[in-house]
């Protein structure tokens, strides 16, 4: 910020000095100019006076008697013209003018400029990127603060909300999106998925008309395909359900872990239909997280005894619903957990050696996911890693 303002000095001053300039240079000019006419007239007076000697009007005595009259006004005239100046006033005008320039200039900047943006935009080039979510959600946070109409930047705050699992200000950020950017298959879909998690993870009539909406500007929109077909299942429309998630299937790569979780979904709609089943293998190898889950110190006395521990993973860079997750009594850590398939969230997901996920564990008072109080995470975690990772719930939730 010190080049701006060292740069916008130099921009005052030199508006002040154009105000001043024509100033100064008048008042070299007036006195000038003043002193060449009154000796022009006063030569102009002599050639008349002589004239009037020799026409007889006037005597010599006359004659000299008004020209030394006339060179004393002259004398007077040309030592004191600043006087003169100092009675007619303007000169102090633009003065004032140029003294008050800067105070008008920093009141006008900061009453119609962006100094937040500035310094932000500056903070941008020479910070980089993010390193957490955290520090994402906050730079998104004072980016809406300076450009509120920002559709985009609306929309970058709900995705950094939801990947802190705060669906109910993701849905509330998504909502600002859309009021600046219009129907956007992405933003709809996005805005159903987060009020889907806000919910307890159902889906609520406004859910399901933004996902519907959402739908009919992309028929192929990824996470409103996903969510429909999961509302179509727990509903008993295990047609609908299929419908939907082999559409979403079009768009997967076929090995990765979300299209055998879709895979795993479509067979057990088949099953409930009672429909012949082929039998997905299972993955081969050690496909789990061994994880050591504590507290911090004091915390358990802090929640009370009827507290519940939720521990899950998910891909880092994926959708925020989590693969695999399960639920612990307060009094059970700390523990020794090994995550598998047989935790997952959706039917048949698989876990696969080599994966890269996020671990997180979350304390809730109320047995309520979405009321933790405090939480914990590891950014990366290895499926079937032989060693065993320690997470420890330490943080209080924002």
């Amino acid at each position: 910020m010190i080049d701006f303002w060292l740069a916008s000095s130099v921009l005052v001053v030199l508006g002040m000095l154009s105000v001043l300039w024509p100033l100064w240079r008048r008042r070299q000019h007036a006195s000038v100019d003043r002193t060449a006419l009154n000796v022009a007239l006063y030569e102009e007076r002599i050639r008349e006076l002589d004239a009037q000697v020799v026409a007889g009007e006037i005597s010599s005595e006359q004659r000299d008697a008004t020209l030394e009259e006339a060179s004393r006004l002259l004398l007077s005239d040309t030592d004191q013209p600043e006087r003169r100046q100092r009675r007619r006033g303007a000169p102090w005008v633009l003065v004032g003018s140029a003294a008050v320039l800067p105070a008008v200039v920093i009141a006008l900047y900061f009453a119609w400029g962006n100094p937040d943006g500035l310094a932000l935009a500056r903070e941008m080039e020479q910070g980089g990127q993010p390193e957490s979510v955290e520090q994402m959600i906050s730079r998104m946070e004072r980016i809406t603060q300076v450009q509120p109409e920002s559709g985009e930047a609306w929309y970058m705050l709900g995705r950094a909300y939801l990947s802190d699992q705060r669906p109910a200000e993701a849905a509330q950020a998504f909502g600002e999106s859309l009021e600046r950017l219009g129907d956007r298959p992405e933003v709809l879909a996005q805005l159903g998925q987060a009020r889907f998690f806000a919910s307890g993870n159902q889906l609520d009539s406004a859910a399901v008309a933004a996902l519907d909406k959402a739908l009919e500007l992309d028929p192929n929109e990824p996470t409103a395909l996903g969510l429909l077909g999961i509302a179509a299942f727990e509903s008993g429309d295990y047609p609908g359900a299929i419908r939907f998630w082999e559409r979403l299937l079009v768009g997967m790569p076929p090995q990765g872990a979300g299209a055998q979780a879709i895979q795993g979904g479509i067979a057990r709609a088949r099953e409930r239909m009672g429909e012949p089943v082929e039998q997905v293998q299972e993955p081969v190898g050690n496909a789990v997280i061994r994880v050591r889950l504590e507290l911090a110190d004091g915390l358990a006395d802090e929640v009370g005894p009827d507290a519940i521990v939720f521990i899950f993973a998910r891909e880092a860079q994926g959708p925020p619903m989590p693969l695999v997750a399960r639920r612990l009594q307060i009094s059970q850590l700390p523990a020794d957990i090994v995550l598998s398939s047989s935790d997952a969230m959706l039917p048949d997901v698989k876990l696969t050696e080599g994966q890269t996920l996020q671990l997180n564990a979350r304390l809730s008072p109320t047995g309520d996911v979405m009321q933790g109080s405090h939480e914990g995470h590891i950014d990366q975690v290895t499926v079937g890693d032989a060693e065993q990772v320690i997470l420890v719930i330490d943080q209080a939730v924002q």
